[in-house]
């Protein structure tokens, strides 16, 4: 399976994501499974924290390039972007509390997916990078709103103008990361002090509302629009063909 989804506890879940051999990266099917699983473990009363991580030794290295490079038209690069920042929309909308475990690292789309989450947190290697610009494209997930709602305004314009690699001390100094972890064990600990699930979704609720939740998917629809319009770039594409023939 792509996607692994079980509970870790009664009241935590997880999403593993589980191509370690594709740095975990994000394929049509895996849009589908992450889609679904979010949507089940919504409903489930008892939760009160939902983690996110990759197997092996990476976090997501983003969209998979192999996968993705025959989408030629806006059309087409719509039919994959779209449904990817629908899981972001809801990533960044879940009623309980969401966390993603960076045990590796998070680069172009993977960065976008982390942050979705409520709180990112770091192993001991890895890196993080918006690395969008160096293809051509800009963030098509809803990644920038996202980061800017993170880290502000002049560091997410830093972070993704510059397509710079940041070490995970360096993504914590710049309050992307939340903190260092050093194991799942220490993930574990902070997931079990969250007390009343139903205390948790009203607070959700309370600090993230309705309004706020619609101008935020109004601004990522726009960014998946304005990445599907460079999508169609000679740049874009011949930069892919060179990253594919490297790799």
């Amino acid at each position: 399976m792509k996607v692994i989804a079980r509970k870790r506890s009664e009241t935590t879940a997880e999403i593993v994501l589980n191509r370690p051999e594709k740095k975990n990266a994000v394929d049509f099917e895996v849009i589908e499974s992450l889609s679904r699983h979010l949507e089940e473990f919504k409903h489930d009363e008892k939760l009160k924290v939902l983690l996110i991580r990759g197997a092996g030794d990476a976090f997501c290295g983003g969209g998979d390039l192999g996968s993705f490079h025959s989408l030629y038209s806006e059309e087409e690069a719509l039919s994959m972007l779209r449904p990817m920042s629908e899981v972001l929309k809801k990533i960044a909308s879940f009623p309980v509390i969401t966390a993603v475990y960076l045990n590796g690292t998070a680069v172009g789309g993977g960065a976008e997916l982390a942050s979705a989450a409520d709180f990112r947190f770091s192993g001991r290697n890895g890196k993080v990078a918006f690395i969008q610009g160096k293809l051509h494209i800009a963030t098509g997930w809803g990644g920038a709103s996202l980061l800017k709602m993170r880290v502000g305004y002049e560091t997410a314009l830093e972070m993704l103008g510059t397509a710079r690699q940041y070490t995970m001390e360096e993504a914590e100094t710049l309050k992307f990361v939340s903190k260092k972890m050093n194991s799942l064990e220490d993930v574990d600990q902070w997931s079990s002090q969250w007390l009343d699930a139903k205390v948790v979704r009203e607070y959700k609720k309370t600090l993230f509302p309705e309004p706020e939740r619609e101008r935020l998917f109004k601004l990522i629809d726009k960014e998946v629009e304005a990445c599907a319009k460079l999508w169609v770039s000679e740049e874009h594409h011949e930069a892919v063909k060179k990253f594919l023939n490297k790799n």
